[in-house]
């Protein structure tokens, strides 16, 4: 497995054009935003400046903006456009290549699924939080050159109700990420195209977010309105779900839909959220290794 991770982390830095574009436009952007929304203007118009001084800030909500901008729909869900892009290069752009037929003999599939898996993920992981400190970082910048507030204090941080509600988004993105990356994996694989898999992936989140409304419908033309609560077996419920319970202590009633009753405790959802993780990832391991890689 080491071997095997290590080959793909050079193999997918190797995708320059990919990875500067579908992955580091994330951190760049962050950058490139700083500079022109925060700290140029300021700095060549008296107006902006004046302005800025009286902006007050606090990088406790910074902390927690790109985590939050990346989850939900339909926002979300296209903002993960690159990275299910970036995906979609890693394990479609194989076969495009014809280079599954020469690394694949004498390597386990499941073992190289895996790991081309974990490094994608660590990626993109590690952009986002450089994306998150650039925006904290150059806010903080901002508030040095214009005299403005940027707090709060450390000592006036209620930690305890913080830390949970920082935590739980990020890991509800994060869990968000690794179900579209296992998504996007599966339909790459089965679809050999890149383009494909970025549409059918984001297909495939829409159905999801529509699902409740079908639900809905079904639910009201059928007079079984509690039909709704099989909403409770998608990822996008029982994300919301495990930070309803981390940051409130109660379960998400799906925004109130009507007819919704079935309330799942955290381990319930905790579970399913890892059952979806892991049966995608063993039908992509299954597809691959009974696939014909020189056909």
């Amino acid at each position: 497995m080491r071997n095997a991770l290590g080959a793909e982390w050079r193999k997918l830095l190797g995708h320059t054009k990919a990875f500067a574009f579908l992955v580091l436009i994330f951190p760049i952007g962050a950058l490139v935003i700083v500079l022109t929304l925060d700290i140029l203007p300021g700095l060549l118009i008296p107006d902006v400046r004046a302005f800025y001084a009286n902006r007050a800030r606090a990088w406790t909500d910074d902390l927690l903006t790109v985590w939050t901008l990346l989850t939900g729909f339909p926002g979300g869900t296209f903002l993960q456009m690159p990275f299910i892009a970036f995906i979609a290069v890693a394990f479609a752009g194989e076969f495009q290549w014809g280079t599954w037929k020469n690394i694949l003999p004498g390597q386990s599939r499941p073992v190289m699924v895996l790991a081309k898996f974990i490094v994608l993920i660590t990626l993109i992981l590690l952009a986002l939080l450089a994306t998150s400190l650039i925006v904290v970082g150059g806010n903080w910048l901002s508030s040095i050159l214009f005299a403005s507030p940027y707090g709060p204090p450390l000592a006036e941080v209620d930690f305890a109700t913080y830390l949970p509600t920082y935590f739980s988004q990020i890991l509800v993105t994060f869990a968000s990420l690794m179900v579209s990356a296992a998504i996007a994996a599966l339909i790459a694989l089965y679809s050999q195209s890149v383009m494909a898999s970025v549409l059918l992936t984001i297909g495939v989140s829409i159905v999801e977010f529509a699902s409740i409304l079908l639900l809905m419908v079904a639910g009201a033309i059928l007079n079984q309105p509690n039909l709704v609560n099989l909403f409770v077996v998608t990822p996008t419920y029982n994300l919301t779900n495990i930070q309803s319970w981390m940051v409130d202590g109660v379960g998400s009633t799906a925004g109130g839909i009507p007819g919704f009753t079935a309330v799942q405790p955290l381990p319930v959802s905790i579970l399913l959220v890892v059952g979806w993780l892991v049966g995608l990832l063993v039908a992509t391991a299954v597809l691959f290794n009974r696939q014909d890689i020189n056909s």
